[in-house]
């Protein structure tokens, strides 16, 4: 991938914007921008204290869209609750959002890109699955789910159906039934070992998104000492999904600005 941007006629410039201070936002970012400087690309976070009013935001993304050096703008998720998240992401020009975050994106979400990546190199099929998305949250659960389910309603071969299903936080009583029916489970939750290996079902495939911190620890929602014993397939936490979601953020970042060759 750093050959095809050193490629381009112009450095590429990603713009991130931070409100507040949230550590598992902040350590996204650091990662972000360490990858950023081996590809070679410009890296300016825009901060912004926790209470900051959302007009103020909004203002520096519809100036970040007219800025011709800046290719590709992130807003880091999650936003202070008092904001309206949508209408934030709903003026991100989508020739420079790569994220996918914006009502008409012209790339897929890296979530979604990091996910397809996984079942490509093991080769997991999909036929006859009953898939289960914990966590309804914009970057994960939900554009995973949607591509999905997009996925299932456009082919036509009925005898192979998929089950796909998605719960948050506020259904985990509901939690240990589907998991253990589950032959897929994508996790993106943020609760340090919600999923114990109890709960899965053997030769299960666990995708883990979720990032917390305990003890001064890195950890995911799958509990991966119990879970690692009978998944025929689990991602860690650290350095499972996010550096691969990272190296997806900037491949969309280059498939959205080929144009300047």
């Amino acid at each position: 991938m750093k050959k095809e941007i050193l490629k381009l006629p112009q450095r590429l410039n990603v713009g991130a914007v931070l409100v507040g201070k949230v550590p598992a936002s902040m350590s996204f970012l650091k990662q972000k921008e360490k990858v950023a400087e081996i590809l070679e690309i410009d890296f300016k976070i825009f901060k912004f204290p926790p209470k900051t009013a959302a007009s103020r935001i909004r203002r520096k993304i519809l100036e970040l869209n007219k800025v011709r050096n800046i290719n590709g703008i992130i807003i880091q998720l999650p936003l202070p609750k008092y904001i309206n998240t949508e209408k934030i992401l709903a003026v991100i020009n989508p020739k420079k959002d790569i994220d996918a975050l914006s009502k008409s994106p012209l790339i897929l979400a890296p979530t979604v890109e990091a996910v397809k990546l996984i079942f490509q190199k093991y080769r997991i099929n999909l036929r006859n699955k009953n898939i289960l998305i914990v966590g309804r949250g914009r970057l994960v659960g939900q554009p995973i789910y949607n591509w999905l389910t997009a996925q299932e309603s456009s082919r036509s071969d009925i005898r192979s159906r998929r089950n796909i299903k998605i719960i948050d936080i506020n259904q985990k009583n509901q939690l240990p039934k589907l998991v253990y029916k589950a032959d897929i489970v994508v996790s993106g939750i943020g609760k340090a070992g919600l999923i114990k290996g109890n709960m899965i079902k053997k030769g299960a495939v666990l995708i883990d998104f979720g990032f917390s911190q305990k003890n001064g620890k890195i950890l995911g929602d799958f509990d991966f000492a119990t879970c690692v014993k009978k998944a025929k397939l689990i991602t860690p936490v650290p350095g499972g999904m996010g550096p691969i979601m990272v190296a997806m953020l900037f491949r969309n970042l280059l498939k959205l600005n080929k144009s300047l060759h």
